[in-house]
């Protein structure tokens, strides 16, 4: 006889307890250490700023990858809730780009903000520190 696992609201299944825990102990361990000193983090957005999109690959040469800490960053940050999501918004075809803001459900309306970029790369970083300051926030950290 099969049993009946108790996946109603407040359950650690229903919260999906088992990733928040990795995500959060992964965070602490190898991300808020630089996160904390303001050095490593400015280092950090320096990064991201020099190539928001990834660096181009030259021939015969290996791939340009970010640094591990930005690298478990970049991933940490786009994998948050899609309600109140930034994300970019093309508004002039290769000329400007907005931020909009995700719905959270399908058929939503996307808000978009008064934010303009006159490049992909500046929007991609805009994005990146809006995520950034939304988890050192969740942690704590003052800027």
């Amino acid at each position: 006889m099969a049993t009946r696992r108790n996946t109603g609201p407040g359950t650690a299944l229903s919260r999906d307890y088992g990733y928040t825990a990795v995500d959060d102990y992964d965070i602490r361990t190898y991300m808020l250490p630089a996160l904390r000193d303001p050095e490593q983090r400015a280092a950090l957005i320096a990064e991201h700023r020099a190539a928001p999109r990834g660096a181009a690959t030259q021939p015969g040469a290996a791939p340009c990858s970010p640094s591990p800490t930005l690298k478990r960053l970049i991933d940490r940050l786009r994998v948050v809730p899609q309600a109140g999501k930034h994300t970019i918004v093309e508004t002039v075809p290769w000329e400007e780009y907005a931020i909009g803001i995700l719905p959270g459900q399908r058929g939503g309306v996307v808000k978009i903000t008064k934010e303009r970029y006159r490049t992909r790369e500046d929007a991609e970083h805009a994005i990146f520190l809006k995520r950034l300051q939304a988890l050192l926030a969740q942690y704590g950290i003052e800027d």
